[in-house]
């Protein structure tokens, strides 16, 4: 998630550990993609199949949603986010008025009738908002699949985020309910937080089958090129059937007649952006441009976009813009705009595409792996292009970077859950310009090419899967030919005392 305030599976583990292994692979920095895997070569650890109908007018999706996968344990937990928006709610403060605005309404999803393998169970709703459902699994075995269906009715709230709508569209962010991670220290409920992106995800293939009104489209996160598209009379209803596979999540965007697409080819990936009638077609056409330049570069200096179809969609928001697998919400504003912030916001959701989404990471306690890369790679990108222009976004990170040491007093650091930080601002100017200045650092004193080299590496072993933070520390060292603590002390954890120390380790990492 790309925030605007900085300027005013167990089976892909295993299957992917086996490919390494069998295919042995090299690196040419800057010359060809690395062939990345495609999604439908891996298996993922879930599949999804939603029937829904979307209706426009009372802001309502509707339907049927049955999960398969291996159960972990008696029981299965699904994350309810609509949940954390219904009236009850105690959403005040700072951090949740940023994310809602003042103008909101509340919405809901409603479960019922759930089914495990054909058969009703009793079910229930847990957390201080009814944001998990729990659903019990007695007598069912890991070596099996196991199918749970059930009912949802969602009401979409109206508010400044990921979830939401306006008079011509609706954006479907974290909508749908999805299967909680279970690792070595149990499930991971975490509840939604109001700073940074409290989601947590494992790969899964989906197929919607989705009803709307005729006189709207939709971009999601599913391949919209080979969609079967049926036509119903006298109901004048189009019903989109839509395929997914290995994402971590399935985002959707329903637009009106007022939206118009740019189309593009970089390879074999068709992009799209959508804008609407009366948005200068100057800024829509540049915004395009940044996305497939910025998808070209990334692919080349990181590894082959895997996917078919990326969408950039203009939508409300008070996020600057948001990623989802294939898809990315950009904030309206952004569409008027021709300085280097819109450029920034299209690149950083793109660098997205592979960290986050083709490499997974628990956003919830360690949203540095993520967004620190994606805002470095986005760093990169617009050096790439025009250093010239460039020269701002890049020494507004670093003087957020140095100003973020004053948080060393307050006992915050750059490694932390994201329910640890006060305020969007702390967040913003720790996770995104000390963790991306951390890069930064490491590209001045190792060099381009090598830096590029063991992210290309990091991406290719963890393509598909989940990295951890400790993982990729331990690579640093494993570069460096030296302990990377004191570098990861000074830069994550804000221990300024180590800034010589974590000097020292760049510069012999430079001989290795």
């Amino acid at each position: 998630m790309r925030r605007n305030r900085w300027i005013g599976s167990l089976m892909i583990g295993v299957a992917l550990i086996s490919i390494l292994w069998t295919k042995p692979w090299t690196i040419r920095a800057g010359v060809d993609e690395i062939q990345t895997w495609l999604p439908q070569q891996v298996p993922a650890a879930a599949s999804y199949r939603a029937d829904v109908r979307v209706d426009m007018k009372t802001h309502t999706v509707t339907g049927t949603l049955a999960v398969r996968f291996s159960p972990q344990d008696d029981k299965a937990y699904f994350h309810l986010y609509p949940n954390v928006f219904q009236e009850r709610s105690d959403l005040g403060g700072e951090n949740w008025e940023q994310i809602l605005g003042k103008q909101r309404e509340p919405g809901s999803i409603q479960i019922s009738e759930v089914r495990v393998d054909g058969a009703r169970v009793p079910y229930q709703l847990q957390g201080s908002m009814d944001t998990l459902l729990a659903v019990p699994l007695m007598g069912k075995s890991s070596a099996e699949q196991t199918e749970v269906e059930m009912h949802f009715a969602l009401q979409v709230p109206f508010n400044n985020g990921r979830l939401s709508y306006n008079d011509h569209a609706m954006w479907l962010g974290n909508w749908m309910p999805i299967l909680a991670m279970k690792g070595a220290d149990g499930w991971r409920l975490d509840p939604y937080a109001s700073i940074g992106d409290p989601f947590y995800s494992e790969m899964a293939n989906y197929h919607l089958r989705v009803q709307i009104e005729e006189g709207y489209q939709l971009a999601s996160s599913g391949i919209e090129s080979v969609a079967v598209v049926t036509q119903t009379r006298p109901q004048r209803q189009s019903i989109y059937e839509l395929d997914a596979w290995n994402v971590r999540d399935f985002a959707l965007v329903i637009l009106d007649d007022s939206y118009r697409q740019e189309s593009g080819k970089v390879g074999d990936v068709v992009v799209r952006t959508w804008s609407q009638e009366g948005d200068d077609p100057q800024v829509a056409s540049h915004l395009h441009q940044v996305a497939m330049q910025s998808l070209g570069y990334y692919g080349k200096q990181f590894g082959r976009y895997p996917y078919q179809e990326y969408d950039v969609v203009k939508t409300g928001g008070f996020f600057g813009g948001m990623e989802y697998p294939s898809i990315v919400f950009i904030q309206d504003e952004y569409f008027s705009r021709t300085d280097q912030v819109a450029d920034a916001i299209v690149a950083h959701e793109t660098a997205h595409q592979w960290f986050y989404g083709l490499v997974g990471n628990d956003e919830v306690r360690e949203a540095w792996v993520d967004e620190s890369l994606t805002d470095y790679a986005t760093m990169a990108y617009l050096q790439s292009v025009d250093p010239a222009r460039a020269r701002g976004y890049i020494q507004l990170r670093l003087a957020q970077s140095k100003a973020a040491e004053t948080y060393a007093a307050k006992g915050l650091r750059v490694w932390q859950s994201v329910e640890q930080f006060p305020t969007w601002k702390s967040y913003t100017e720790l996770v995104y310009g000390r963790g991306a200045a951390m890069w930064w650092a490491m590209r001045k004193g190792w060099g381009e090419d090598r830096l590029h080299d063991l992210l290309r590496q990091y991406v290719l072993e963890n393509q598909y899967g989940q990295a951890k933070g400790q993982e990729l520390i331990e690579r640093l060292s494993a570069e460096a030919g030296a302990d990377a603590t004191p570098f990861v002390d000074f830069w994550l954890k804000l221990r300024l005392e180590q800034k010589e120390a974590a000097e020292a380790w760049v510069n012999k990492g430079k001989h290795e």
